[in-house]
């Protein structure tokens, strides 16, 4: 658990935040507690949304590399575990979280990289939605997943479209 907690404190450091990001992914599933970790953690939300949203300007025009797709796809892996984690859940939603991943469902570039970070993008959104809670669906129907996920089941990949359903079954 003790380099958890490192792993936890190197996402603060940009130098050190690639490796911090890939070693948290790979504890998600064996530590339960991680999520609160992570969100009572200073500076380490606004790490994940800083890896989100560095890539902003690659999304359009299309330039976006395989390293910095899996980069921001282990941040939005970490997003997950906070989506899926009933102490965190919640304040994800009110910190209006799931909105910085719309930006990669409203892509239509088919190539490698933007189809991982769209299907681990419905991942989070996937994640949300399984929990049933009233607050999660009030937040994502006031929100544009519907019409985003209508679109990737209009012009994505199979598995795509599959994941999008899940945006459509509120």
């Amino acid at each position: 658990m003790e380099s958890v907690y490192k792993w936890v404190a190197s996402l603060t450091n940009v130098e050190t935040r690639e490796s911090a990001l890939l070693e948290l992914c790979k504890k998600r599933e064996s530590v339960p507690e991680l999520a609160p970790l992570l969100w009572h953690s200073c500076g380490s939300i606004a790490a994940l949304l800083q890896e989100i949203c560095a890539i902003y300007p690659y999304i359009n025009p299309p330039n976006l590399s395989a390293h910095q797709s899996n980069r921001v796809c282990n941040a939005l892996a970490l997003l997950q575990c906070l989506a899926s984690h009933p102490e965190t859940r919640n304040e994800f939603l009110k910190a209006n979280i799931p909105l910085y991943l719309y930006t990669f469902l409203n892509t239509n570039n088919r190539t490698r990289p933007f189809e991982y970070l769209r299907l681990t993008s419905l991942g989070v959104i996937g994640a949300l939605v399984k929990t049933d809670e009233p607050e999660v669906i009030a937040f994502l129907l006031g929100s544009e997943i519907i019409p985003l996920c209508l679109v990737i089941m209009e012009s994505g990949s199979e598995l795509s479209k599959t994941l999008g359903k899940c945006g459509i079954e509120l």
